[in-house]
């Protein structure tokens, strides 16, 4: 991220920050309130281009709409964090990340 510009790392830095008071909140709101935290994840990180981002938000809110809870959440919102920080917005990168997912659902 050396050639970053200083606004982009700033959205980074409050995308990290807004996944981790979705975790530190789970358990303790409503699926309402919690749906529209991660849809305002997913709105920001599409605004700015950041694909993988976007694209494991389209797959937490599908996860919620079928019902999905308990430790799930916490997956997701771990690898939501680690796609925030990547440098790399590409379609491969974004199925990288959706492979990753795969693969700790499935273990």
């Amino acid at each position: 991220m050396a050639n970053e510009s200083e606004a982009m790392r700033h959205i980074r830095a409050t995308l990290c920050a807004r996944i981790d008071g979705i975790a530190a909140e789970i358990g303790h709101q409503n699926i309402l309130r919690l749906c529209e935290n991660v849809d305002l994840v997913r709105s920001t990180a599409e605004a700015h281009g950041l694909m993988p981002l976007a694209q494991l938000t389209r797959s937490l809110e599908a996860a919620l709409a079928g019902g999905e809870r308990g430790p799930m959440l916490l997956s997701y919102l771990d690898m939501m964090r680690a796609a925030a920080s990547c440098d790399r917005s590409d379609r491969s990168a974004g199925e990288s990340f959706a492979a990753a997912m795969s693969v700790r659902f499935a273990g």
